[in-house]
């Protein structure tokens, strides 16, 4: 039978060690890299709503076309969830559209 080490728990905030520098230094790269990705994700959307608004009825390929990406699926519905786009079925194709306000 094995014995169990005397002491703390792994795990318990006892027995944990304080951050290396190391660590703090990634974890502030890691807020950084974050932080950026919001912002490009709000030019975007500052896209996405403007060229709704530019080309009403739009679909969602050549969207994707125009903002240079695979797809935007996230966008559009985040700007949809906002309120500033409608989409509406045209047939078998999807078309976008601002909403007036």
């Amino acid at each position: 039978m094995k014995r169990r080490p005397q002491g703390p728990k792994a795990g318990t905030k006892i027995a944990r060690a304080p951050k290396t520098i190391k660590q703090r230094a990634r974890s502030v790269q890691l807020k950084k890299i974050k932080s950026t990705k919001r912002g490009r994700e709000g030019s975007d959307l500052e896209k996405t709503l403007s060229l709704i608004r530019k080309y009403p009825g739009i679909r969602p390929s050549e969207l994707n076309r125009r903002l240079n990406r695979e797809q935007s699926d996230g966008l559009r519905n985040t700007l949809i969830r906002r309120g500033l786009i409608r989409k509406e079925k045209d047939g078998s194709a999807m078309r976008y559209y601002p909403v007036d306000q």
